[in-house]
């Protein structure tokens, strides 16, 4: 039976019910008339009673209803409490609610399915290009490796098949690669080496001739000495490697056997001592003889004949001049050259020297001006070496400084006042930039100073250099041409015997 008709027919059953006793006990005092109409009354109100409740509970169910589809519509979610409460106000059985229940139940797994679904599909989408990028990313890294592979093997092979030692280090100095000629000159094997620094395991002669290349600027020979005795000389040529910030990741080593290069030299250098040394003796009275005819001791001479012998006195002059100059830098390269020092005071020096070439200054029409330090210190020099300094950088400014030219001789303490520095600066032709570098090299002349006078033997500069190293210093060169040379050395102040370079 529909709930719509059980609950009036129940409230009117109950009415009547509790009624009854009332109009039983009421039924004495009125007539059967009366009673007839009161029982008509109380069926009427009862219905009507009933009607009015079944509206209400047929309005709340409807009204329960409507709340329980616009949830579901508008979020897809109940909330566990409000159904609870809702089921308990609704009428009815326990397998009513319990039905009630389970088709919400059913409802929300529904709901929660297709919201699922949803998500799926759009995780799979998301996740599915993710993995296509990253699919994408991982096949071009593998394909730059394969490159990158290709390369280095070819590298790799390129180095191998190099003549020359290459060595590759890091920049903490540990070996990164090492050439099989590199292997060979270093008498070492790679794998003893990777990863390792070069020195690490070395035997003390390779030790000695790495210590002897640690200048990274330019060339420098290594001297190696085995133990048999012999000597095997390595040109080493380096230059530091940058990554794409500027900063040093390592450096590059090539090295060259010239151990038969420098065996030549000092062949050639001893041949050309021992020539000009032979030399000397034959010049030397040449020299004395001219002289001799030319004082008129072996009687008068005729103008032609006075004119013939100054110009071979002259040339006897320069092959003289070139024969010491030879024979002082075959010392110099044998390690053989001797210094005499003694305390000497550089103002008598520089005198010394400008009154020597002052005659040649004039007749050139050049000015020389002595800029010298007042109350400088002596020093521990060779003096005569120093004056020799002194006139090859002098001759060579007065060669190439023309008429009106100015030639500035200075002298001074450095700031520290532990060295003593020399310069000697000209107005003269110049120097080319490219030249500079070679500028100290053996019988090198700059191809730009055809201004100057022609002779010279290409010794002086190289000589100059030798003998400021000799005495512990360094010469520096700076030139623009047109616009004159400055040179400048440096003179240690506390040179002894025992510190002068071997």
């Amino acid at each position: 039976m529909n709930k719509a008709i059980k609950i009036p027919l129940v409230m009117t059953f109950l009415f009547l019910f509790f009624a009854r006793p009332l109009l039983a006990a009421g039924a004495e005092n009125i007539t059967g008339l009366s009673t007839q109409v009161v029982f008509i009354i109380t069926i009427v109100v009862s219905i009507v009673f009933g009607l009015i409740l079944t509206r209400i509970a047929a309005e709340t169910r409807q009204a329960k209803g409507k709340i329980f589809t616009t949830k579901a519509k508008g979020r897809g979610e109940l909330d566990p409490d409000e159904v609870l409460r809702e089921l308990k106000n609704l009428s009815g059985s326990a397998r009513s609610q319990k039905k009630a229940a389970m088709a919400i139940s059913s409802l929300l797994e529904e709901k929660v399915e297709e919201k699922v679904t949803v998500v799926k599909q759009e995780l799979t989408e998301k996740y599915g290009k993710l993995v296509e990028e990253k699919s994408r990313v991982a096949a071009e890294a593998q394909k730059k490796f394969k490159k990158t592979l290709t390369e280095k093997k070819q590298t790799e092979a390129i180095v191998r098949s190099v003549a020359a030692g290459v060595v590759v280090v890091n920049n903490k100095g540990e070996v990164l690669l090492m050439n099989p000629a590199a292997e060979k000159l270093l008498d070492t094997k790679k794998e003893a080496k990777i990863g390792r620094r070069l020195t690490e395991g070395a035997r003390e002669e390779q030790l000695f001739s790495l210590v002897k290349s640690t200048s990274l600027d330019g060339e420098t020979d290594i001297e190696i000495e085995s133990n048999e005795d012999t000597k095997k000389i390595l040109r080493s040529s380096s230059a530091v490697i940058e990554d794409e910030n500027g900063q040093t990741v390592g450096m590059v080593t090539v090295l060259n056997d010239i151990t038969k290069q420098k065996e030549l030299d000092a062949m050639k250098t001893q041949f050309l001592s021992n020539v000009t040394h032979e030399l000397r003796n034959p010049i030397g009275a040449i020299k004395q003889s001219i002289s001799v005819i030319l004082e008129g001791t072996a009687g008068e001479l005729t103008e032609p004949q006075q004119k013939f012998l100054s110009n071979a006195k002259r040339n006897l002059d320069r092959l003289s001049a070139l024969v010491d100059d030879i024979l002082d830098l075959a010392k110099l390269e044998a390690k053989k050259m001797e210094l005499n020092l003694k305390p000497t005071a550089m103002t008598t020096v520089i005198n010394d020297v400008c009154e020597t070439v002052d005659t040649w200054v004039k007749n050139k029409g050049i000015s020389l001006v002595k800029n010298i330090e007042p109350n400088l210190p002596e020093i521990n020099v060779d003096p005569d070496r120093v004056i020799q300094i002194l006139m090859n950088i002098i001759g060579n400014a007065i060669k190439f400084t023309p008429k009106e030219g100015t030639i500035t001789v200075t002298a001074g303490l450095s700031e520290a006042k532990d060295r003593m520095v020399l310069s000697v600066k000209d107005t003269g032709v110049g120097i080319a930039k490219d030249d500079l570098p070679k500028i100290f090299g053996k019988f090198q002349q700059a191809k730009n100073r055809s201004a100057g006078e022609k002779s010279g033997t290409g010794l002086g500069l190289t000589i100059a250099q030798e003998l400021v190293e000799l005495h512990g210093g360094k010469i520096d060169v700076e030139s623009e041409e047109g616009k004159g040379t400055t040179f400048t050395f440096f003179l240690s102040m506390n040179l002894t015997a025992g510190s002068v370079p071997k």
